[in-house]
């Protein structure tokens, strides 16, 4: 009779998650300390050790949001990597992307499908994108994450008309500040990047007036979701500290 390998331990499996963890942490460290205005060709070999590093950390939770809740620093680790498709895609690495936002799909499945039409947009493959951006508005269950990738995704292909209407949409749906203050920066910053900077500043002025109906003095105007080492939400491409987040 043959005899089976034992069966790992619960405890030996947190422990190899726990070095994945590591891993993740020591490449995020590394890109974070590179200059806001690095080249592509400064982040790509770091940004494809990230995004390998990721696979091996989000397969090794086996897609089970229960197993997921039950690591906190699991779950404050994966928010600093749910923007990692689009950067991959943004130096070219389609197929990575795409792998990396299928596997961190079980966590957030709109966001992660809206950022594979987005990598497709971004590779140039307009229909594959569109399609996906279709198929992801008929099936959301996060209208504001549709509404507001599918601006990415006409942004990025060059659409500003289109863009400004799926940001706006993303607006009216949103339910929270946070969620409100990214739509309001991307549009923002599309109006700004198509001349109407006057535009941008009073619709800035009327969300801040929403965010803050009893009149009282802010010292932040618009509080994105966005980390200080993150990319900013109005999409400029610069780290949050070095744009709307700097002090």
């Amino acid at each position: 009779m043959v005899e089976r390998p034992p069966r790992p331990s619960i405890a030996a499996d947190d422990t190899q998650r726990s070095s994945q963890a590591a891993a993740v942490v020591e490449q995020l460290d590394a890109l974070d300390s590179l200059e806001s205005d690095a080249s592509a060709e400064q982040t790509r070999p770091l940004l494809l050790q990230l995004g390998e590093a990721t696979l091996a950390f989000a397969l090794g939770f086996a897609r089970s949001l229960e197993l997921l809740s039950k690591s906190e620093y699991a779950v404050e680790l994966l928010g600093r990597l749910l923007d990692l498709p689009t950067r991959l895609g943004a130096v070219g690495e389609t197929d990575l992307a795409v792998r990396v936002a299928e596997a961190l799909e079980f966590c957030a499945p709109d966001d992660m499908n809206g950022q594979i039409a987005l990598v497709y947009a971004q590779a140039g493959d307009r229909q594959r994108a569109l399609e996906l951006v279709l198929s992801n508005l008929e099936t959301t269950r996060e209208p504001f994450i549709s509404e507001f990738r599918a601006g990415d995704v006409y942004r990025e292909l060059g659409e500003t008309d289109a863009a400004e209407a799926y940001y706006r949409r993303s607006l009216a749906v949103a339910k929270t500040a946070a969620a409100r203050s990214e739509a309001s920066l991307r549009i923002a910053g599309l109006l700004i990047d198509s001349g109407r900077e006057p535009e941008a500043l009073t619709l800035l002025e009327q969300q801040r007036a929403l965010s803050n109906p009893s009149g009282q003095q802010q010292t932040q105007v618009l509080l994105p979701s966005a980390g200080r080492n993150e990319p900013c939400p109005c999409g400029s491409g610069k780290k949050y500290k070095k744009c709307h987040g700097a002090k």
